[in-house]
């Protein structure tokens, strides 16, 4: 059986960084596509706020130092701030009853006493006890089966004071959009992911390199990483510092 390390070239394109703001922002190192039929890109970005986004597009050169750079037309994909995201926070400040937060379709509505299988917290301790009455109904029973038909099952924390942090139960499985009504709950990205995904075609004549272009505000880290497959000569011949197979 042929492993994945042998049909599929992996390699990081940009380390862990701050985002450049305006246009072109930060753009990975090129890599050749003469042996490969398919280039995916998988980007990774954290820390943002509410509206904020991150615009990645792929680039094509026809050199490894960039020469005649232009972007692929259509290869690009935007992730917008609370929507569809890997892990969120919610920051609660003087939650007042009434108040509301949404976590992918389920309201959870503040109240002077919690009732925890009708989605309602209680708001009546200070910022640390709302959160942790807040973690305490999405975690119940009730909002799981929600969660669950929605599409997974999402687990709150209260990592420290008046935080609650949102993953999704089982990894990879499902995403998180969070929308809150009021200024007392403020939702934030922790972490998200993307991908753009781009076969050897796309690229012009005489373009034989590509790369990923991240554009978003400075405040905001990324990261992305490259797969290219369909060798076109043989297993692929991976550059890493270590490796391991159990086969």
């Amino acid at each position: 059986m042929r492993l994945l390390s042998e049909g599929l070239k992996l390699d990081a394109a940009i380390e862990y960084q701050a985002l450049a703001t305006p246009a072109p922002g930060i753009i990975s190192r090129y890599f050749k596509l003469d042996r490969w039929s398919k280039a995916l890109f998988v980007f990774v970005v954290d820390t943002m706020a509410l509206a904020e986004t991150v615009v990645a597009h792929v680039m094509e050169a026809t050199s490894n130092a960039g020469a005649a750079a232009a972007a692929i037309a259509g290869a690009t994909c935007t992730i917008t701030a609370n929507t569809n995201v890997t892990v969120a926070t919610i920051v609660c400040t003087t939650v007042l009853v009434g108040d509301d937060v949404v976590i992918n379709g389920v309201t959870f509505t503040a109240a002077a006493a919690a009732d925890l299988p009708n989605q309602v917290f209680d708001q009546s301790g200070d910022d640390a006890a709302d959160a942790a009455s807040l973690a305490a109904a999405i975690n119940h029973a009730s909002a799981q089966a929600l969660f669950l038909a929605a599409g997974g099952h999402v687990t709150a924390a209260v990592l420290a004071g008046s935080t609650v942090t949102l993953t999704m139960t089982e990894p990879g499985q499902g995403s998180l959009t969070v929308v809150s009504g009021a200024g007392t709950m403020v939702v934030a990205t922790v972490q998200a992911i993307g991908y753009i995904e781009v076969e050897d075609s796309a690229l012009q004549a005489g373009f034989t390199h590509v790369a990923l272009r991240l554009v978003g505000a400075a405040t905001i880290n990324g990261s992305v990483a490259l797969v290219r497959g369909g060798s076109r000569y043989g297993a692929a011949d991976q550059s890493v510092a270590a490796s391991d197979t159990d086969s």
